[in-house]
């Protein structure tokens, strides 16, 4: 009778290790879906306040007709060059919170 409880406490304990992994996994898979999707809800979000509310996008227009819009464009130019410097810091910055997400999912899985 007890070595037949202790497979099933071993077993039991196998399945929960299983299921800690494949919920680390799942947040791994979700983070690196979410960023693309979040730039995607954030453009689509502009674009039906745009479509909602047309003085502001006639706004918009007339701003970037009259001239500002080249000086807007230079200064976002910028800010991507910017960005291009700053992808392989996010990325090293993104792996490292992973990392340190597994690291407390086989802690706690440990305790």
């Amino acid at each position: 009778m007890t070595s037949r409880l202790e497979d099933i406490a071993r077993r039991k304990q196998a399945l929960i290790d299983k299921a800690a992994a494949e919920r680390a996994d799942l947040a791994r898979i979700y983070s690196e879906i979410k960023s693309p999707l979040a730039l995607g809800s954030t453009l689509l979000g502009i674009g039906r306040a745009l479509k909602t509310h047309p003085i502001v996008a006639a706004g918009v227009s007339s701003f970037l007709v009259s001239g500002y819009g080249g000086k807007l464009l230079k200064s976002t130019s910028e800010l991507l060059k910017l960005w291009y410097l700053a992808r392989p810091l996010w990325g090293w910055w993104q792996k490292r919170r992973s990392q340190k997400s597994e690291v407390r999912s086989q802690e706690i899985k440990k305790s």
